[in-house]
């Protein structure tokens, strides 16, 4: 035995305990609070991730990184559906949503596709096919094309399309954000083409609400549709995940009585998941509602339609005949878990399964393609109307169809 060698060890084990106790303990501890967070997320991601065997190697990654950007360098083929969140912040909005089209070389025109209520958005007279031509008595800019997307009260000057151009039409305040109910139903009604009875609905999001009051919404809407025989879903804007209840409620309503306790989708998990297939069904029967007993659906759709809208379309596509109109959706077969880390207030929500419907079939990565197009464009103008308004192009298009 080397005696030199096991001296030169045991000094070199005296410094780094001495290292570590004068100057280095305390570093070690900061370090564990600054890369726990992405550590947390590492290791729940290699667990419960759909693609958990794409993740990168550990050696790889930078744990000092802020969340949302940890995220990103985990993540499968870039996908966009995963998330972090900061538990402690507030979600604010002036209660809108708006088209940037340019409008010359250098500025920009904010057309309003829709508004919230009681939101700060209403509140300064703004409604769909509205325009914003300036901010803070500036043009809109590649500079500050982004401003309608932050926090405080602005001076908004407006305007309406008329004859192929903007003409203006005065100014208003629009309060500073503040949280909004980002509320489902945006507009319903019902119709009457070529003697039938048409239904329509323009649905935002997939939510139940505090105590189920959106899903209690949709089932006294649900009877206020009884007796139509068309109908047209508007999902043009509805994007984004939601609570898988509420398209089995949406889905039972519109669905042929044939199909109520029968697959509405099978969840599908990675391999370290036990069970791996969940199946989920329609419902039997409409607690206080009514089942519309529908052979045909229309849904108006976009680039924008995504995730549970489009869970609810391919749900549906194998009881009945589910037409699309509009533009091709994003393509968002995936479902996400959230799991909360209390210590640091944040959650993640990875991609943790696949929807299949009852035909086992998924196959709208790419996006669902339109049976008839009819996109929202500069060339379209003349025909944006407000919802509900039957020479809206969407619209039109589908009720020229059930005529």
């Amino acid at each position: 035995m080397n005696f030199r060698k096991i001296r030169y060890a045991s000094v070199m084990l005296f410094l780094s305990v001495v290292c570590l106790s004068s100057c280095g303990e305390d570093r070690s501890i900061a370090y564990r609070e600054q890369t726990g967070l992405d550590r947390w997320i590492d290791s729940l991601m290699r667990v419960n991730y759909y693609w958990y065997t794409e993740m990168p190697s550990t050696k790889k990654l930078n744990y000092f990184t802020a969340p949302a950007a940890f995220l990103k360098t985990l993540i499968y083929n870039s996908e966009t559906v995963s998330y972090v969140t900061d538990l402690t912040a507030t979600d604010y909005s002036y209660g809108f949503k708006y088209k940037l089209y340019s409008v010359s070389d250098t500025t920009y025109a904010a057309q309003v596709l829709y508004v919230l209520p009681n939101s700060p958005a209403s509140e300064a007279g703004l409604s769909r096919g509205k325009w914003i031509t300036t901010v803070e008595g500036d043009s809109i800019t590649s500079k500050n094309k982004t401003i309608l997307d932050e926090d405080d009260a602005l001076e908004i000057g407006l305007a309406t399309y008329s004859d192929g151009k903007l003409v203006a039409a005065g100014k208003s305040s629009l309060p500073a954000t503040r949280v909004v109910a980002n509320e489902p139903v945006l507009y319903h009604t019902t119709l009457t083409q070529a003697a039938k009875k048409v239904g329509y609905l323009v649905y935002n999001n997939f939510a139940n609400g505090t105590d189920d009051a959106y899903n209690k919404e949709l089932i006294a809407l649900s009877n206020e549709f009884s007796g139509v025989s068309e109908f047209v879903l508007d999902l043009r804007y509805a994007q984004g995940e939601g609570d898988l209840e509420n398209v089995q409620l949406l889905g039972s309503i519109l669905a042929p009585s044939t199909a109520l306790g029968k697959t509405c989708c099978t969840l599908k998990y990675n391999d370290k998941q036990n069970p791996q297939t969940v199946t989920k069904t329609f419902l039997s029967s409409i607690s206080g509602g009514t089942n519309l007993n529908l052979e045909k659906l229309y849904v108006l759709v976009s680039g924008e339609t995504s995730a549970a809208a489009e869970l609810l379309i391919n749900s549906l596509k194998p009881y009945m005949t589910v037409v699309l109109v509009g533009a091709k959706t994003a393509g968002k077969p995936y479902g996400t878990t959230p799991y909360v880390n209390e210590a640091y207030q944040w959650s993640v929500n990875p991609v943790t399964h696949m929807y299949y419907n009852a035909n086992d079939k998924a196959d709208y990565t790419s996006g669902f393609a339109v049976d008839y197009a009819a996109a929202e464009s500069l060339s379209t103008l003349a025909t944006f109307q407000e919802f509900g308004n039957t020479g809206e192009l969407l619209l039109s298009t589908a009720l020229k169809l059930i005529e």
